[in-house]
């Protein structure tokens, strides 16, 4: 018959089961599985079985393994991923390492269920396994900064000072342009096949009727200076002061998407296939920066983005230079436009409905439900245009594709945005504007 060597002891004031176990030189685990305990509390006058001491070989080994831990019942928060898991019920053992800054802090691994961690008990190799996702985010949060810091190294002027119009208006064939309080639009009467360049304040007083006789599309206003694309002479490109004196022809290109930065005008030559050019805004300095059948243009620092219609309308990015041309994916993208960070296109695969992608192509996400036919990004929203019927129903939505909005207009074309207006044509060509929050519809003539 084998001798019960277990003890018996009586808890006092002060002790723990930790206590306790170093008292009679066993473990917290003996106790806890002698005793069929549910929970390491333990009250004053709780009588406890102590189980027989463990071999010398095997104190000193537990002795050396438990030196440096302390248990304690934690008053302060334990956060674990921005969730407090210290519910006060049970001690937490206090370890810190030998040459350690900062302490480990060990709580009770059915408390890590709360916060999203996985326990599982390998029966193969007993043990227990935790697994998180805390390593797979924290590398995320690397990932995205490391993303961060790319996209700040080419976009360090994302506003491109000195542009002549935004890449959002002359995609849709830059019909107005603004400078200070005057208004620069295309002014076409009834069914005419041809407008004339025209101005007037914003708030529709002092309408000057003809600047030029001119049709101007992709206008631009810089520096006292209107540019435009001439559709009265095969697309040439103009310029003339905003007084309407000199005006001039600056190529004989015919060319569209014209966008003016600086002192240079950028363009696709539709003499030469579409292929990007520019010039200086005297006219001289002509130069081919691609190869490529291009549209769509955008402006960011010294690189232009554009839309390849040689390659199934990808994004292509080059710079202003001509060098670095540089594919961004294998996605067609219709009408990209570029606000902060992130690149809009309508997605051709999907019914044109619009999509967004940051700007090294990557994180393409999808923002609208129905397909699209024009939009225009700023300000925060954007702007566009359905292609159910009627068709052209003039619609806002978020930049993340919530709050979508009707704004009350149906049959719109060629969306611009100035300020809280938004400009546009349908199709009798009258140029009419509307608030941004669908109030106050006028016509500009």
């Amino acid at each position: 018959m084998n001798r019960n060597l277990n003890l018996s002891y009586v808890v006092q004031a002060g002790d723990n089961l930790y206590s306790i176990a170093l008292k009679f030189k066993t473990s917290v685990e003996s106790i806890f599985i002698l005793n069929h305990l549910v929970s390491p509390t333990i009250y004053i006058g709780q009588m406890l079985l102590i189980p027989e001491p463990a071999s010398k070989k095997g104190i000193e080994v537990r002795q050396l393994q438990y030196k440096p831990v302390t248990a304690y019942t934690a008053d302060r928060p334990i956060l674990v991923n921005g969730i407090d898991i210290n519910t006060g019920q049970y001690p937490v053992l206090n370890f810190q390492p030998a040459g350690a800054t900062y302490p480990y802090i060990y709580v009770p691994i059915a408390e890590f269920s709360r916060v999203g961690a996985k326990v599982v008990w390998d029966e193969a190799n007993q043990v227990i396994r935790v697994t998180s996702d805390y390593d797979e985010l924290k590398n995320r949060v690397n990932v995205l900064t490391q993303e961060n810091q790319y996209l700040l190294s080419f976009t360090e002027d994302l506003s491109m000072k000195g542009l002549g119009n935004t890449a959002g208006n002359i995609l849709n064939s830059g019909i107005v342009g603004k400078e200070n309080e005057w208004l620069y639009y295309n002014k076409r009467q009834g069914t005419a096949l041809y407008g004339t360049l025209s101005k007037i304040k914003t708030d529709l007083t002092m309408d000057t009727p003809v600047m030029s006789n001119d049709d101007p599309t992709y206008i631009n206003v810089l520096n006292g200076w209107v540019y435009y694309r001439n559709g009265r002479d095969n697309g040439k490109i103009y310029k003339i002061k905003i007084d309407s004196t000199e005006r001039t022809k600056l190529t004989d290109d015919s060319s569209t998407d014209i966008m003016v930065a600086d002192n240079w005008i950028y363009y696709a030559n539709q003499s030469d296939g579409a292929k990007l050019y520019k010039l200086n805004v005297d006219g001289s300095g002509r130069i081919k920066l691609n190869e490529d059948q291009s549209s769509a243009i955008n402006l960011i620092g010294n690189w232009i983005n554009y839309q390849n219609v040689s390659d199934g309308q990808k994004p292509y990015k080059v710079k202003i230079d001509g060098t670095e041309r540089t594919k961004l994916n294998d996605t067609s993208a219709y009408n990209i436009q570029i606000h902060g960070y992130w690149i809009y296109f309508r997605n051709p695969a999907d019914e044109n409905r619009i999509y967004k992608m940051t700007l090294d192509g990557s994180n393409k996400i999808k923002l609208s439900d129905v397909p699209t036919s024009i939009f225009n990004v700023s300000n925060g929203w954007i702007y566009y245009t359905t292609v159910d019927v009627p068709g052209g129903d003039l619609y806002k939505m978020k930049l993340d594709g919530t709050s979508k909005t009707f704004l009350n207009e149906h049959f719109v074309t060629n969306i611009n945005i100035f300020d809280e207006w938004i400009y546009y044509t349908r199709a009798e060509k009258m140029v009419y504007r509307i608030k941004t929050d669908g109030t106050q519809k006028q016509t500009l003539y």
